[in-house]
C-alpha cells in the first residue's frame, strides 16, 4: 500500500510540473500609478485598475513592464503631459513617464508592444479622464484619453490581447480631441448645445432628437468653455 501511494505522489508531481511551468511561463502586463496626494500604487495587472475613480484625483505618471516573459520584445509609452504636450520619446519596461513632484496631470497616454511578443499580442487600454469617465479602449500605439480640453486621467486599465484576439471592451471614444472641427461646408458649427446644458456630436446618439439646440459650436473645447459638459 505506501508502494503504491509513493508512486501516484510521484506521477501527480511529474504532471503537474510541467503544467505549472507552462502557465507561468505565459506574458501578462504590470504597471502602476502615481495618484495626487496619495503618491505610488502597488503594482496591478492584466486590467485591473489603477488610480482613483470619483475621487477627482490626477495621475502624474506611470511605469509599466512585461512580466512572465515568454517571447523577446519590450512594452513601450509615452503620455502627454500638463503644459509639456507628448512627451519626445517612448518610455520602456518599467521606466518613468509623466512626472514626479511637479503636480501636473496626464492628459492621454499611448502604449505599444515591440519585438517578437508584437507577433503574438495585441495590448489594449483604456482610461478614466475628466468628466467622460471610462473611455473606449485603445490598442497598439493608439492615444488614449483626451487633447485640448485640459482634462485629467484619473485611471487607467491595460491588458494583454492574443494577436487578433476581441477587444476586453468597446473601441469607441477612446480619444477625444477637443480641438477638432465639426462644421459643415459653409463652416457653420455642428455641435448641438441643448437646454440641458448637454452638447451633442454629429452621428452620437441623441444627436437627431435634439431638435432644438440653443447654441451651436464648432469644437468641443468652444463647447465645454461655454458651460455646456459633453454627452455621455
Amino acid at each position: 500500500m505506501k508502494k503504491v501511494s509513493v508512486l501516484l505522489v510521484f506521477l501527480l508531481g511529474f504532471v503537474v510540473f510541467p503544467v505549472t511551468v507552462f502557465a507561468a511561463s505565459s506574458p501578462s502586463v504590470s504597471y502602476q500609478t502615481n495618484v495626487q496626494s496619495q503618491g505610488w500604487q502597488s503594482w496591478k495587472t492584466n486590467a485591473q485598475t489603477s488610480g482613483t475613480t470619483g475621487k477627482g484625483k490626477r495621475l502624474e505618471a506611470i511605469k509599466i513592464k512585461i512580466t512572465n516573459e515568454k517571447y523577446k520584445g519590450s512594452i513601450e509609452y509615452k503620455t502627454s503631459i500638463q503644459k509639456q504636450g507628448w512627451e519626445k520619446s517612448f518610455r520602456k519596461n518599467g521606466a518613468l513617464s509623466g512626472t514626479s513632484g511637479k503636480g501636473q496631470r496626464l492628459e492621454a497616454i499611448q502604449i505599444k508592444i515591440t519585438g517578437e511578443i508584437a507577433k503574438y499580442y495585441d495590448v489594449y487600454y483604456r482610461v478614466n479622464a475628466q468628466q467622460f469617465g471610462w473611455m473606449g479602449w485603445a490598442k497598439n500605439g493608439q492615444s488614449s484619453g483626451t487633447s485640448g480640453f485640459g482634462f485629467q486621467l484619473e485611471a487607467i486599465q491595460i491588458k494583454l490581447v492574443k494577436k487578433g484576439g476581441k477587444a476586453p471592451g468597446t473601441t469607441n471614444n477612446g480619444f477625444r480631441d477637443g480641438r477638432k472641427k465639426y462644421v459643415d461646408k459653409r463652416g457653420i458649427g455642428l455641435i448641438k448645445g441643448s437646454k440641458q446644458k448637454i452638447y451633442h456630436l454629429p452621428g452620437s446618439q441623441y444627436y437627431k432628437k435634439t431638435t432644438s439646440p440653443i447654441r451651436m459650436f464648432k469644437t468641443e473645447v468652444e463647447a465645454y468653455k461655454a458651460g455646456f459638459r459633453p454627452a455621455k
